[in-house]
């Protein structure tokens, strides 16, 4: 059985390519995939290194806690945090935004600081899905991101993205990495020869009316070749413009909040700079001072027709 995060050094080979190559992701957006994907193998190490002090065979998300329905930590949630504060100390030493730590008054009056999800899509994790979620990381500057790393735990995915210089995603299995075109999403037809994902609320009763709404629209098979939910994760974005996806659609609400900062901005910036859009349930850019549902689309005029589709 393999130890730490599977595909390490074709993840760090990729990275290093990309150095050398016409990828345009600055010196510093690099070095934080780096040390994402080194913060993730000494994690991974630590959490299977628990586990086989006790049951071999518990889930590599032992130490399973519900901090409210559906909302679980594991010692893998508190390992990442702990091992990416570490490394991104080591590269700025900025205040740091985290889902396992406390929350600043207001993050948008930091100058700088790091934002961490240390692992987005827990119940993915807890269910064996290592390819549905991961650590995400931005760098923030008065709220706003500027560079992020999105990494899926089995290795296989890595998303980059910075502020006016792009986005991409490094792909890996067991022929090596390759990095997918980084320009703007595939026009992929209309809305109903796509596919578009939900992603709900763990307790239905918590769920927004407009997605509710929206939700029941699709279902009447009307206007989308297919409707999917999944386990509650961010990093679905990452399969944007692939296999027919146009949209990912986020149950979301001031009085449940469920889209936190940490998982929200960085694939915000990865959609936007792929030239998707990511807006409120209202049709406008979404903002995270205003908790509503989500829609991440790969282009606007799909978007606008799930707003209306929402009423």
């Amino acid at each position: 059985m393999h130890s730490g995060l599977r595909f390490r050094a074709e993840l760090l080979t990729g990275v290093e390519a990309a150095c050398r190559g016409p990828r345009p992701h600055s010196a510093a957006t690099r070095d934080l995939a780096v040390a994402v994907i080194e913060a993730t193998d000494h994690a991974l190490r630590e959490s299977e290194a628990l586990a086989a002090a006790g049951d071999a065979g518990q889930p590599v998300a032992v130490g399973i806690v519900e901090k409210s329905v559906g909302d679980y930590v594991t010692a893998l949630d508190l390992g990442l945090d702990r091992q990416l504060g570490r490394v991104l100390t080591a590269i700025r030493g900025v205040p740091i935004v985290s889902e396992e730590g406390p929350a600043p008054d207001d993050m948008h009056a930091l100058p700088e600081a790091w934002l961490i999800d240390p692992l987005d899509g827990t119940t993915a994790s807890i269910c064996g899905e290592l390819g549905l979620c991961g650590p995400m990381v931005a760098h923030l500057e008065h709220g706003v991101p500027r560079a992020s790393v999105m990494l899926s735990l089995d290795g296989t995915t890595l998303g980059l993205a910075e502020r006016g210089a792009g986005a991409a995603v490094l792909r890996v299995d067991a022929g090596g990495a390759r990095w997918l075109p980084g320009d703007a999403f595939d026009r992929i037809g209309t809305l109903r020869q796509g596919c578009v994902l939900f992603n709900p609320q763990s307790d239905a009763a918590r769920s927004h009316p407009a997605f509710a709404a929206l939700h029941a629209a699709l279902r009447t098979g009307r206007h989308t070749l297919a409707i999917e939910s999944r386990m509650p994760h961010s990093m679905a974005s990452l399969a944007l413009g692939m296999h027919r996806r146009l949209a990912v659609v986020h149950d979301n609400s001031a009085e449940f909040p469920k889209q936190m900062a940490w998982d929200v901005l960085p694939v915000q910036l990865w959609v936007e700079e792929r030239g998707g859009v990511f807006w409120g349930i209202d049709g406008r850019p979404y903002d995270v001072r205003r908790p509503m549902p989500i829609i991440a689309a790969t282009r606007a005029d799909i978007a606008e027709q799930l707003v209306r589709l929402a009423g």
